[in-house]
């Protein structure tokens, strides 16, 4: 019985990297990486028929010229983010604008390898043509040290009586003169930063009960850009204008996501 379930588990992983690697290199052919896109499709193949050994040897080179494909990477951000800043979303072709909408996908899909599946969610919806508020019953940002301090000292307020029992918005940033990111930090500053934090503390016999809630406008930005990688001749980033300009044509649709949450505070 082990064995058969273990069997079912390789499988469905066998078949859950062969979806994404697919994905990566119809990607890749997009953005006219061709030996990216070659090379992805080479360790697609070998995977499905199982030839571990020659998997192993494809990842192998796959890691090694990684380096090249983030330089090749950032190099297509830099031709789309010049062309859309000197002449408008609307001079991106019908493939190009393709080519972005898959990569809206692929990053979705690289949160959720990252363990941040929350904005890997996030990231989806933008393709929800609706564009409507979307509500999350999670209290996956008490998983941050950053926010606990920031709900710890209102608390310890609320307790001398100093702040009222229903806060106004308290913004959550990361960063230089606010905090630093850390890898507990990261998955919940990925979904959140930018957003703000809303805290409403009802009174209880032994302390308060805090209803919670993070509201963060999902949306990409013209003007901004996130530096993953940079040094040693290898660089990456995500230059958020070539997203936006796909907002401005409507294929992307913005929104507020709002995340909430209950806590016990007690005396």
């Amino acid at each position: 019985m082990i064995s058969k379930v273990a069997a079912l588990l390789l499988t469905s992983l066998r078949w859950f990297f062969l979806l994404i690697l697919l994905l990566f290199s119809f990607t890749s052919l997009l953005w006219k990486i061709w030996w990216l896109g070659a090379l992805l499709l080479v360790l697609a193949f070998v995977l499905w028929r199982k030839d571990y050994i020659k998997s192993a040897v494809a990842t192998a080179i796959f890691i090694l010229s990684l380096p090249l494909a983030f330089n090749q990477i950032s190099n297509r951000m830099d031709y789309f983010g010049n062309l859309i800043r000197t002449e408008g979303s609307q001079a991106l072709n019908r493939m190009e604008r393709v080519s972005i909408y898959f990569s809206n996908i692929s990053m979705a899909v690289g949160g959720f390898l990252i363990l941040a599946p929350e904005v890997a969610v996030e990231t989806l919806f933008l393709m929800d043509p609706r564009g409507k508020d979307k509500s999350f019953n999670s209290d996956f940002a008490m998983g941050s040290k950053h926010v606990r301090e920031i709900i710890s000292n209102y608390s310890q307020k609320v307790e001398a009586g100093s702040a009222p029992l229903q806060s106004k918005r308290i913004p959550l940033r990361w960063g230089p003169g606010y905090n630093t990111y850390s890898m507990f930090d990261y998955r919940v500053a990925l979904a959140v930063a930018g957003g703000g934090l809303f805290l409403n503390y009802e009174k209880t016999e032994n302390g308060y009960t805090i209803k919670c809630r993070i509201t963060i406008s999902v949306n990409y930005s013209e003007d901004y850009k996130l530096g993953i990688f940079n040094g040693y001749g290898t660089r990456l980033y995500i230059d958020e204008a070539i997203f936006s300009a796909l907002q401005e044509l409507r294929w992307f649709h913005p929104y507020y996501a709002h995340y909430y949450w209950t806590l016990d505070y007690k005396n």
